[in-house]
């Protein structure tokens, strides 16, 4: 469907990672509605629970969903309000306050990320470099011991410049607030029989602690020739001043040309992937990265 240039495309983040795409008026009550729903979630507001109930496909169906599971919203054009607050930043891990439960672990999965050329592109560029992935130095078992690609920038580049655009919507809908970026790293590896990660955070120790979302763009050939790799992402739990792992949230299996946002505070881990002909052509690549927060 093509909007008109009075219509906002407005994504749906729903609980669970399930998204839905609406074109609506900018002056449409039902995105004050949305928008005013976030707001809610964002500032602790105490509004109870409300349930939206939106026609689609010209009546033909509806989509119903409590706002207790509108996770956010990705509109493009973007929504700008400088008359309102802006969302507060996360405070330092120091300044967090410990709770009881665990906090639910946010993140996004979207299909179909980049179009069919640049993902054939992409995974030929992977193909005809296998001599050149080599396990990091300093790699301990089960600690990202796949191969990793040490120049891809002209992928790296378009990654950054898509995730960039994305950054704003996914900061609120995660709960840390606005901030302005420092860097977008990028890694490409290739994950074949055995391999897996252990459970870990992306942002716990001294040289990571700016990090504050991360992402995994998953690719392969098809027909896919692997089984496992699922991604398992755990709630949070505050204590003693800093995020510590919780009980299971979910658990993931990534599908071709897909990618998973999520906070870089979430701890995770990356299930053993089963490769029989543990072929590099078989196995499956891994595009994942970190966006940082400025510092200074």
């Amino acid at each position: 469907m093509i909007r008109s240039e009075a219509e906002v495309s407005v994504t749906l983040l729903l609980n669970g990672g399930h998204t839905r795409t609406l074109y609506l008026r900018d002056k449409d009550p039902l995105l004050t509605s949305l928008l005013s729903s976030i707001g809610e979630k964002s500032y602790g507001g105490g509004r109870p629970a409300r349930p939206f109930n939106i026609h689609l496909d010209q009546g033909r169906s509806s989509i119903i969903f409590s706002s207790t599971d509108l996770v956010g919203l990705i509109t493009d054009p973007p929504m700008i309000n400088d008359k309102g607050p802006r969302q507060p930043a996360l405070p330092d891990a120091a300044a967090l306050i410990d709770r009881v439960g665990d906090e639910k672990a946010p993140y996004l999965m979207l299909e179909n990320f980049i179009d069919k050329s640049t993902h054939a592109e992409l995974l030929k560029f992977a193909l005809a470099h296998e001599q050149d992935f080599a396990v990091p130095s300093g790699a301990e078992d089960g600690d990202c011991r796949s191969p990793v690609l040490p120049q891809f920038a002209h992928f790296a580049g378009l990654f950054r410049d898509r995730v960039r655009s994305l950054q704003p919507q996914l900061a609120v809908a995660f709960g840390i607030g606005e901030f302005p970026i420092g860097d977008i790293e990028c890694r490409l590896s290739a994950n074949n029989d055995g391999d897996y990660v252990n459970l870990r955070s992306d942002n716990g120790a001294p040289d990571t602690v700016e990090r504050a979302i991360s992402f995994a763009y998953y690719f392969h050939g098809e027909p896919k020739s692997y089984s496992g790799g699922e991604f398992r992402l755990y709630n949070s739990r505050i204590a003693n001043g800093r995020y510590e792992c919780g009980t299971p949230a979910c658990e993931i299996a990534p599908k071709n040309n897909s990618i998973l946002f999520f906070p870089s505070h979430c701890h995770h881990e990356v299930l053993p992937l089963r490769c029989p002909s543990n072929r590099f052509v078989d196995g499956r690549f891994t595009l994942d990265g970190w966006v940082r927060r400025a510092t200074g």
